[in-house]
């Protein structure tokens, strides 16, 4: 299994796509629940077989999906990806304490081979509350856990609500500063171009007797693709 890893150059992509960086092109958003069993195609690659199995909280009409394409202004190396717009919010005076976001889908580069996976995220958790942002891809349906398979994790959280470092049930991530996006990003398994993706994100406020909750915000979370 290949473990994350942080990094500068992507960190510098993922700025210009959250923020409208003039060296990103994009196209129109579609409502998730529109892209069910369909495909999207962007740049050199092929998004197919889209599906959102399981959600709580929220729905896949909630999302819209837009294909962006970014370019390193100073290496001039692009990276192909989603943006998936999900302004889902949680505060204690009402409304749900979990909120799961479950989409999946079929990755084909029509023109090589993929090597790197980079993702982030806007969101916010302030007091008892955290949220995840969990990606798992590889070359083999089913997510089989041997060394074709990357996982990457971004996690904010509040202690002592949870604690993100090194928690096992989560697999190995990165955490990030309280109300940071975050970045991570890591290799992708050589010598195929096509991955089966998944993609989880968690918000998660406490309901505990007699504890407060927290509140929690999502604005929209990206993943990258790079040859």
């Amino acid at each position: 299994m290949t473990r994350i890893a942080q990094s500068k150059f992507f960190g510098a992509l993922a700025a210009a796509a959250l923020f409208w960086g003039a060296a990103m092109s994009q196209a129109q958003a579609t409502p998730l629940d529109k892209l069910i069993g369909k495909s999207l195609a962007v740049g050199n690659l092929v998004f197919s077989n889209f599906a959102a199995p399981s959600f709580v909280g929220a729905g896949p009409s909630g999302i819209d999906v837009q294909g962006i394409v970014v370019i390193d202004p100073d290496t001039g190396k692009q990276q192909t990806g989603l943006r998936f717009v999900a302004p889902f919010s949680q505060s204690p005076n009402g409304g749900p304490h979990e909120i799961v976001l479950n989409v999946l889908y079929t990755l084909t580069d029509t023109a090589g081979q993929l090597n790197t996976i980079a993702q982030s995220m806007n969101a916010t958790a302030v007091g008892q509350a955290a949220v995840y942002f969990f990606t798992q891809a590889s070359p083999l349906p089913g997510f089989v856990a041997d060394p074709s398979l990357t996982v990457v994790d971004i996690c904010i959280a509040s202690a002592p609500f949870v604690a993100c470092a090194n928690n096992p049930a989560l697999g190995p991530q990165v955490v990030v500063a309280n109300n940071t996006a975050g970045l991570v990003s890591a290799p992708l398994f050589a010598g195929t171009n096509t991955f089966y993706v998944e993609h989880q994100v968690q918000l998660l406020i406490s309901n505990r007797k007699g504890v407060t909750g927290g509140t929690t915000t999502l604005q929209q979370f990206e993943v990258l693709y790079s040859e």
